[in-house]
């Protein structure tokens, strides 16, 4: 059987001797002759209860106390002095002492203490041992939550994925312009100086901002013709269809207010919910326009693709009523309307499923070497204005 090890530090031969008498076959006990001493022993015997003189040849008990405690935090120590004092008494207790015995002490109180010293390390090993077991319990089941939460929203993304190529499907001008418009975000935030993490916000909402129109008739996704009336009506509950979509989707979720809001007009007569201003999420600000952008450079059902000028002219008319202004002077201070098209043409904004998973990922940024650096004022204007800053 293996006892409880106990370390005696005391300076006097008689006092060590009799402790160790008194103790032996209970504990395996070890004797320090003094501090320095028990410092070197401690590392080596590691024992559950320290039996401590304060007063040493070589040094304060306080200051051994305040040693091995520095070593082991949980040993129990059990001061003993003949000049016992209410300070003493107090130091040693902030510091961690079990308790003290004033010599001349009664052995059996000495043994009652040392028995009480040694049940209370127990203690504090058997509450160790449950509180790391509760530990590794909740860090497994904190990677098992996070493993599951992973596989969800990798099932949801999949899913999203599949919507994005059934509504391709079902009306190729809706999935090309989602990929049209998350190229022309892109490269505005890059003409503004936007951050990358804002850059991949931009570029997953504009993949997703048109998700709802799956729940949109086909004959009306699909008519030759301006919509009017009920058609119209439909057609504008697809902000809203999109965000419900996406707030499901843990990765996705911050970005159902920008979806829902990139029809809204600065004048506040957009939809779904007549935003104005800078009530609209900034984000949603420069979705629209480059929604808008896209959706005069492009050919539609219902008509062919409008030139640069009108486009600029249509800007022009619009700035301050459908857009924000600094929007409208920042997007035709760059060239975007004219590289769209060439882009397009190109065929350069059509991105693969895998570069279509890494924008839903949250993957690195898709490489592009071709743009230029930022004008400095545009990046001083863009900080200050479209940002609410």
């Amino acid at each position: 059987m293996t006892h409880r090890k106990v370390l005696v530090v005391d300076d006097e031969r008689g006092v060590r001797e009799s402790i160790r008498i008194l103790l032996k076959g209970q504990y395996d006990v070890t004797l320090a002759v003094n501090g320095r001493d028990a410092i070197a022993k401690f590392p080596q015997v590691r024992p559950d209860v320290v039996l401590l003189d304060l007063r040493l040849g070589d040094m304060h008990g306080i200051e051994v106390l305040q040693h091995i405690k520095s070593q082991d935090p949980n040993v129990e120590v059990i001061l003993v002095t003949a000049y016992a004092s209410l300070e003493t008494a107090r130091k040693a207790l902030h510091l961690g002492a079990f308790d003290y015995l004033t010599k001349p002490y009664d052995l059996h109180e000495l043994q009652q203490m040392v028995r009480l010293g040694i049940e209370r390390r127990e203690k504090t090993r058997r509450e160790s041992r449950i509180l790391e077991t509760y530990q590794h319990d909740l860090t497994t089941l904190r990677q098992e939550v996070e493993s599951a939460k992973s596989r969800i929203s990798k099932h949801v993304r999949d899913t999203i994925f599949a919507l994005l190529t059934g509504l391709e499907m079902r009306d190729a001008y809706s999935g090309q312009h989602s990929m049209a418009v998350l190229w022309l975000v892109d490269h505005f935030a890059q003409f503004l100086g936007l951050p990358p993490e804002d850059r991949t916000r931009l570029k997953r909402a504009a993949l997703v901002h048109d998700l709802g129109k799956i729940g949109i008739p086909e004959d009306i996704l699909n008519k030759p013709e301006p919509l009017s009336g009920n058609d119209l009506l439909a057609m504008q509950t697809h902000p809203i269809l999109s965000a419900e979509l996406i707030a499901t989707v843990g990765a996705l979720s911050d970005l159902a207010p920008i979806v829902r809001a990139h029809h809204e007009r600065w004048d506040g007569q957009g939809y779904p919910d007549k935003l104005a201003g800078e009530q609209i999420p900034w984000e949603a600000q420069i979705l629209a326009i480059c929604d808008a952008v896209h959706a005069m450079s492009g050919d539609r059902c219902y008509r062919a693709r409008l030139p640069e000028s009108t486009i600029r002219r249509e800007l022009i008319s619009q700035r301050g009523r459908q857009f924000k202004p600094e929007c409208v002077d920042m997007m035709l201070a760059s060239t975007l309307i004219r590289e769209i098209y060439q882009a397009e043409d190109a065929g350069t904004m059509v991105l693969t499923p895998q570069q279509i998973r890494q924008v839903l990922d949250d993957t690195p940024e898709l490489d592009d070497e071709d743009l230029g650096e930022m004008p400095p004022l545009a990046q001083q204007v863009a900080r200050l204005s479209l940002r609410g800053g």
